[in-house]
């Protein structure tokens, strides 16, 4: 039996140390996940965000199935990450103040799947960032200028099958990036 079906098994026959071996275990994670959400400054919803997060693991234990495709900590960093989206849109919902003149126009912007955008274009932004050179160069001008294997390997002196190795690799890599930073693939 795996690490993650015996912590599930503590979890749903004592709760209370299943889920302080969880926090023991992923609190830190769990952490930089809603920080890079939050913020780094709001320490008191941080916290809260994290106490959430957990009592959700607790709540919806049943729904995990432990595979090979993902594990508790991916579940849990998927969890922390919508948890985070749900207090940054509470937070900017009481801040939002939108102009009269807005409102007659027609503007209309919703707020929640724009931030939900814009998480994931950012964590997105840093996954492909964190990848080594030539393959960020190699992803960008495949995945984002939409440029053929063979024009890539020409403009990089590359074969094209090490172009396809690269990005291979690259989408291997950035796969585990989206994962640990709460993007559920």
């Amino acid at each position: 039996m795996n690490e993650d079906n015996q912590l599930i098994l503590l979890i749903k026959s004592n709760p209370q140390e299943g889920l302080s071996k969880a926090m023991d275990l992923y609190g830190g994670s769990m952490k930089w996940v809603i920080s890079k959400i939050l913020g780094y400054s709001n320490s008191e919803d941080i916290e809260e965000c994290m106490s959430d997060v957990f009592v959700k693991l607790w709540k919806n234990i049943d729904k995990f199935k432990a595979d090979n495709q993902a594990s508790l900590k991916s579940y849990l960093y998927g969890i922390a990450r919508y948890t985070a989206i749900d207090y940054l849109r509470k937070s900017q919902a009481s801040l939002e103040i939108v102009s009269l003149e807005e409102n007659d126009i027609g503007f209309f912007v919703d707020f929640a799947d724009e931030l939900a955008r814009e998480t994931n274009s950012r964590i997105i932004q840093e996954a492909v960032d964190s990848l080594p050179e030539p393959d960020r160069k190699i992803f960008i001008l495949r995945y984002f200028l939409q440029q053929r294997i063979n024009s890539i390997a020409d403009s990089l002196s590359l074969s094209p099958k090490t172009v396809e190795n690269k990005l291979y690799r690259g989408k291997k890599m950035l796969r585990e990036a989206l994962i640990e930073r709460g993007i559920i693939i």
